[in-house]
């Protein structure tokens, strides 16, 4: 039975999807500089472009070679594999601390709240079957698309843009997110940022090492 492998991986997908607007944002700067008089801001658009490359592209084929570079495997009674080669037995660890993401309830991959959950596409279905016809029915039909539309454009923004892609971002770039962290008794600990599946990790170890979660 192949043994699981738990990688720092949980944000690739947003960070590839903030990669792609980083890069969009970034070739429109660098075009539309070349359209300015001004030197001053056509250098500040340039710099502007510079650091989404950065902060986008780059900061995905950073995060990409971290969790290809360090991950972890459980190794049954003789303790914890970093990257398939460096063994840290279980008498050698003093304890697993565990912090839960800062700005949002579950750890792992972003999830987006359900569009049905905000209410909006129950607008026309309120009506309770009261068909309407002419002018009336009309507005009350127009009135309910609305109603949908905004709410829709609302779920995009605020939950599913939001959580899916900007709330993962700040936990990349700011200490926000999901940290483990494996203490050792003698040398540098081992800290795991953003690791896809830390539940099953936690309760793989559980009865095998000391685990404080905050």
């Amino acid at each position: 039975m192949r043994r699981a492998e738990y990688r720092q991986d949980s944000h690739v997908a947003s960070l590839f999807a903030w990669a792609i607007l980083s890069a969009a944002v970034a070739t429109f700067l660098f075009l539309h500089s070349g359209k300015l008089v001004s030197r001053p801001l056509a250098a500040a658009e340039i710099a502007g472009g510079v650091a989404l490359l950065i902060l986008g592209p780059a900061a995905l084929a950073v995060y990409v070679w971290r969790a290809r570079r360090v991950w972890i495997s459980v190794e049954g009674r003789e303790g914890i594999l970093v990257s398939g080669k460096a063994l840290i037995p279980w008498d050698a660890i003093e304890r697993v601390e565990r912090r839960r993401p800062r700005l949002r309830k579950k750890a792992g991959p972003a999830e987006t709240v359900p569009f049905g959950e905000i209410g909006a596409k129950d607008a026309l279905g309120n009506m309770d079957g009261c068909l309407l016809f002419g002018e009336a029915g009309l507005l009350v039909l127009a009135v309910g698309l609305l109603v949908v539309a905004v709410g829709f454009l609302f779920w995009i923004v605020f939950f599913a843009f939001v959580p899916l892609v900007i709330v993962p971002v700040l936990e990349v770039f700011a200490p926000l997110g999901d940290r483990v962290k494996v203490v050792v008794r003698d040398g540098r600990p081992l800290v795991l940022r953003d690791l896809r599946d830390a539940d099953g990790f936690l309760a793989e170890i559980r009865d095998r090492a000391t685990v404080i979660e905050r």
